[in-house]
């Protein structure tokens, strides 16, 4: 039997939540026996075994990807308030209330800010222009 390109035979797909053979399988062999696993992997990492600490630790407590930021950014309506909250920013970043990566991930959210300011400011010209015409 062939398949008509660009004709899926599930149009629906994959039902949300099922498993591929795959995690069936590893399921599977694992069944009944997790909570004896995990009662092993801490007596070794009670041991002493560095790589079953690391495990446990990795489940229990994993490393945080950022830290709330105490920064309060103020109102972005126009270019001026822009070129004011990167200056703020700035500021921050100097006086040692924000970090590099911090003060860089704040920029690039005021940037994507300024572009969409960019664009409403452009809209409106045209508008304008149109009208006139």
């Amino acid at each position: 039997m062939t398949f008509t390109p660009g004709v899926s035979g599930n149009p629906a797909g994959r039902r949300p939540g099922s498993k591929t053979r795959k995690q069936a399988l590893v399921e599977s062999l694992f069944e009944g026996e997790v909570a004896e696993i995990a009662q092993k992997a801490l007596e070794l990492a009670r041991g002493g075994n560095s790589e079953c600490i690391r495990i446990v630790l990795d489940r229990v407590a994993p490393v945080r990807r950022g830290r709330p930021v105490n920064f309060k950014l103020p109102v972005v309506s126009d270019a001026a308030d822009i070129v004011k909250c990167f200056n703020g920013i700035l500021h921050s970043c100097a006086s040692g209330t924000l970090t590099i990566e911090e003060a860089r991930a704040l920029a690039s959210v005021v940037e994507a800010g300024s572009r969409a300011i960019l664009v409403r400011e452009l809209e409106e010209r045209i508008e304008r222009l149109e009208a006139h015409l």
